[in-house]
């Protein structure tokens, strides 16, 4: 026994003695107890193994009774199983006779039921004849369509469908006679003379049902058959239109007065007219009729305008074809003419198209990017631009700025050419012509247009330049006036064009045309890739895995692509590239600021950054070569300020800087040989800063700065000794002087620092005995090592290199030494 079990026997033994040892009645009440259980069970074990014996008799005698019984039953129903063949044997010829008879009965049954059914039609048809109800007779119509449904078989599908078809003609000319005699009592078509009266509810009730009638008796249970049928429009706008298609070709076609095709805006205009006049009719009294009857692909209101703009576009579709004839035969004086006057008319047709229906429709525009009319419209397009581009820039009033004259508001910008604002207006023009149409790839093909358009700008604009740079005078520019010049007009116009361009270039539209590009070049090299797989090598190999990493960090995928599919990634990134725009600095937008209007580009103030880093986007290198056009021109006008300036510095430079007598410096002056040619370069710099944009007056005067520091540092510092004297009278040339030449207006000149290199010569010249003597000790240790370049960094002396400061300290008379008196006595 475990020892948890003694445990706990023992515990229920010391609760029932208790713990008081000389009383033992609790020991003896237990022990009588226990006494009589086990008498009891041993009662039960005797009275059981008495019992053992009987019950298994019983059980087995059983169990053969039941196995006997099971024995006779397999004996049965063997015998029943050979009297069931026997049987079955016997009667099988009744069987299949039977069966015989059977399959006659219901072929018979069958041939009943399919004569019935071709009684049924026409008895059917008989009662329509016979019935005067229109109501009736659509649901007669109805239950033949269902049957037409219903029957397989060939004959007999046939035959109904022969009835189908007839009663369908007969009913919808019997309710299409009758739709048109309540569509005269509407006064339809409506005309502009029409009474505003409503008509009488009786008619308009009887409208809707005969609309009701039509609905339902439309359509064919096998259109296959009857390909005759038109499906679209539906029947009640097919006869809507009737009249309208009557009064279009009889006005519109023909040789009457009002069909000339050089006068396409009278059939469009007549065509607005009419979806304006009738489409709030049939969306009030037909389409809740199709709705009614849940004719969910029942869009009445469209499918009329559809109907009228159909005729509208196949007209249009023969003016334009009959131009090219027409013109060969002389009966048009200007082909080209008319065809961008009808594409004019075309364009606006479509935009007012829009916004009367308010939806896309592009069912005229599908006649204008037809291939042959799409090149012809290029071509035309090109033409009148190009032509339009000499005439602009071969008139004298090119150059004038946009915003100048006596109307011109306070502080408008007037640097701005004519000639310019017309281009980017031309660029407007053309790009408002075709953003509308639905295809990006004929978007792209007026994008290739545009550009080249603009390098057909650059190359005038170049020699444009040319001429003005070999007309340029000795007094040009020297003194400042309010006429333009050709020079400063050119560079004005490739700066604002460029401008314009790189803010365009961030616009929606040039941005889903760049990105649509970009996905499409990579859609037909991956066709292309897939049509030459069999002649891959390995350094083919490498250029995919170029193009592949660059497609990854441009959202390209190597999947094949539908042409949809990649429109619709173009127009993706493209809000994607303007969202990142969106989150730019306020600094940055003002750059590429693509929310702004560009309507009035040519009078407002445009981008102000202008760096190589700018993105042009679907641009690609025309602002860049616009930026070298620029250059070019800025390059050019400050030669020729700085060409007087230059010559007249041989007198400056030969001055006796050794040798200059000390004066106070509340008495120095500018030195009189630099007063004529500084005079004449700051009114020449004043008289073209007055005519440029104020980004490039900047410009200017950096790159004046810039030459004008390096040329008297070579030709004055480097090539002089300077004593004290000639030390003071040069930094003041330089500090009050020259300085202040090239400060902006807005600006004092102690905060500019234009003059890098005469100012760190100024300091080397003013440094103090010794420490110029220690700062010359130093160099010319080693003067071409970092150490020498740290000397010259603890000065604050950052643009002159060692060599040259050496030579500028060994050029001080203070500190020549007893190793080159000659040198310095031969400058006396």
């Amino acid at each position: 026994m475990a020892e948890e079990h003694k445990k706990i026997i023992i515990q229920d033994l010391n609760l029932k003695i208790g713990g008081d040892i000389n009383d033992l009645n609790n020991a003896y009440e237990l022990e009588n107890d226990l006494l009589v259980r086990r008498n009891q069970l041993q009662s039960s074990l005797n009275v059981v193994n008495n019992e053992v014996p009987t019950k298994l008799s019983s059980a087995v005698k059983k169990a053969e009774l039941n196995s006997k019984q099971i024995n006779t039953f397999k004996e049965k129903s063997l015998v029943l199983k050979s009297k069931v063949e026997t049987f079955l044997h016997k009667i099988e010829p009744l069987s299949v006779e039977l069966d015989k008879r059977f399959q006659a009965i219901h072929k018979l049954e069958y041939v009943l039921t399919y004569l019935k059914s071709f009684e049924k039609i026409e008895d059917l048809c008989r009662q329509m004849k016979q019935c005067s109800d229109d109501e009736q007779l659509v649901l007669w119509y109805g239950e033949l369509k269902d049957m037409s449904k219903e029957y397989k078989t060939p004959h007999r599908a046939a035959y109904v469908n022969e009835y189908t078809h007839y009663w369908h003609n007969v009913l919808k000319d019997k309710f299409t006679k009758s739709y048109e005699d309540y569509l005269k009592l509407l006064k339809w078509p409506f005309t502009a003379n029409t009474e505003n009266s409503p008509p009488p509810k009786e008619v308009l009730i009887k409208f809707s049902n005969l609309t009701r009638y039509l609905f339902l008796i439309e359509g064919q249970p096998n259109e296959s058959v009857y390909e005759d049928l038109e499906k679209d429009p539906c029947l009640p706008v097919r006869i809507l239109l009737r009249p309208l298609k009557k009064r279009f070709v009889f006005h519109f076609t023909g040789s009457r007065q009002t069909a000339r095709i050089d006068r396409p805006e009278w059939f469009l205009t007549q065509t607005l007219t009419w979806i304006k006049d009738h489409q709030t009719f049939v969306k009030t009294h037909v389409q809740p009729v199709a709705n009614k009857l849940e004719l969910k692909q029942v869009k009445a209101v469209d499918e009329f305008n559809a109907g009228i703009i159909a005729l509208a576009a196949e007209r249009l579709h023969t003016v334009l074809g009959l131009y090219q004839t027409q013109g060969t035969k002389g009966e048009i004086v200007d082909v080209d003419a008319a065809f961008a006057h009808a594409v004019d008319e075309t364009l606006g047709f479509h935009r007012e198209l829009v916004a009367i229906t308010e939806k896309e429709t592009n069912n005229v525009l599908s006649v204008l990017t037809k291939a042959e009319i799409f090149v012809r419209w290029l071509a035309v397009e090109k033409k009148y631009a190009l032509a339009k581009m000499d005439e602009t820039l071969g008139s004298e009033q090119w150059s004038e700025a946009v915003a100048a004259g006596v109307g011109a508001a306070v502080g408008s910008v007037v640097w701005v050419p004519r000639g310019a604002d017309w281009f980017i207006a031309l660029l407007k023009t053309i790009e408002d012509r075709y953003a509308m149409l639905p295809q990006p790839g004929h978007r792209l093909q007026f994008l290739e247009l545009q550009l080249e358009l603009i390098e057909e700008w650059r190359v005038r604009l170049t020699q444009l330049l040319n001429a003005a740079v070999g007309a340029l005078m000795a007094d040009t520019f020297l003194v400042a006036d309010s006429s333009p010049h050709p020079l400063t007009a050119v560079i004005n116009a490739a700066h604002h064009v460029r401008s314009v361009l790189l803010q365009w270039a961030h616009s929606l539209h040039y941005l889903q045309l760049h990105y649509y590009r970009r996905q499409f070049q990579h859609f037909t090299q991956q066709q292309h890739r897939d049509d030459d797989s069999e002649t891959t090598t390995s350094s083919t190999d490498e250029d995919d895995e170029t193009e592949e990493d660059n497609s990854k960090k441009e959202g390209i995928t190597d999947e094949t692509m539908s042409l949809k599919e990649v429109e619709v990634r173009a127009k993706k990134l493209a809000l994607n590239d303007l969202s990142r725009h969106d989150s730019m600095s306020a600094n940055e937008i003002s750059q590429y600021d693509i929310t702004s209007p560009i309507a009035n580009l040519a009078v407002t103030e445009p981008l102000s950054g202008d760096t190589e880093a700018e993105e042009a986007g679907v641009f690609a290198e025309a602002p860049a070569l616009l930026a070298h056009l620029r250059d070019a021109g800025l390059a050019a006008l400050a030669e020729h300020i700085l060409l007087e300036f230059k010559a007249g510095l041989r007198d400056y430079k030969k001055q006796k800087w050794h040798a200059w007598l000390m004066v106070e410096e509340m008495a120095l002056s500018l030195s009189v040989p630099l007063c004529r040619p500084l005079s004449a370069m700051s009114a020449r710099l004043t008289a073209s800063a007055a005519k440029l944009a104020p980004a490039l007056t900047s410009r200017l005067r950096a790159h004046l700065a810039n030459d004008v520091d390096q040329h008297i540092f070579e030709e004055v510092v480097l090539e002089n000794w300077f004593n004290t004297g000639g030390t003071m009278q040069f930094t003041h040339d330089v500090k009050r002087n020259l300085i202040p030449a090239f400060a902006p207006p807005n600006k004092v000149a102690s905060q500019v620092n234009q003059l890098p290199k005469l100012l760190e010569a100024c300091k080397l010249l003013n440094l103090d005995y010794d420490d110029a003597r220690r700062l010359r000790a130093a160099l010319a240790k080693r003067p071409q090592t970092s150490t020498a370049i740290e000397h010259l960094t603890g000065q604050g002396i950052r643009h002159i290199q060692p060599s040259e400061a050496l030579k500028i300290l060994n050029q001080r008379t203070d500190l020549s030494d007893a190793t080159s008196p000659a040198s310095v006595m031969e400058l006396f």
